[in-house]
């Protein structure tokens, strides 16, 4: 039921795809917890894996990453954080998920001066390079609130899916996020945890 979902989630990109070229994707939720990097990670596994697309999953979230490039790599120590700050370079940084179409670009590093990293020009560049190579780039973004760093995302990205946690997530915290996302592409919303009976995931 969970893949068939994200088959579905992927099958409305694809139609966006088609009706603007929109290739780099940000998946991000309101407040933290609420599933963002599993809905990036499962959905860039089924584009590569049932769709056989190319596909690179970022690891935007420089204050909070998830693990799943320690699990593919747990000695792995350089990641977009280092590329950002002229300490790593981009290709070998990257993490191919055995056999399959799906690479992971780590988040890296974890440091203080996060808002300062990603307000650099280079992460453009980074962008720029990883659409050249890959039919997808999903972004695994910070949550909107309380942080800016969502913002400086969002301006490099051809689209916004935002994740929300249902019964978790108040509903005014939800609409305080779209409104700071007023200015960008919001393309889909994921709602995640629902009772399976109404169906897991809405886009």
């Amino acid at each position: 039921m969970v893949a068939e979902q994200y088959r579905v989630l992927f099958t409305n990109i694809e139609q966006i795809n088609q009706k603007k070229p929109s290739s780099v994707f940000a998946i991000t939720s309101a407040i933290k917890g609420e599933g963002k990097s599993v809905t990036s990670l499962n959905l860039a596994y089924v584009m590569a894996t049932e769709f056989k697309k190319r596909v690179v999953m970022v690891e935007c979230d420089l204050r909070k990453p998830s693990t799943v490039a320690e699990l593919l790599e747990p000695a792995c120590a350089q990641g977009l954080s280092d590329i950002l700050k002229g300490e790593a370079e981009l290709h070998a940084s990257i993490l191919q998920v055995e056999d399959t179409g799906l690479f992971i670009l780590p988040a890296g590093n974890i440091t203080r001066k996060t808002s300062e990293i990603l307000g650099s020009s280079r992460i453009a560049g980074v962008i720029d390079s990883l659409k050249a190579e890959f039919d997808y780039v999903l972004v695994d973004s910070p949550p909107v609130l309380p942080l800016v760093d969502m913002n400086v995302i969002s301006r490099l990205v051809d689209g916004v899916i935002m994740v929300v946690r249902a019964g978790k997530t108040q509903k005014d915290i939800v609409l305080k996020a779209f409104k700071s996302l007023s200015k960008c592409n919001v393309v889909g919303v994921v709602l995640n945890g629902a009772d399976i009976k109404l169906g897991k995931y809405y886009y």
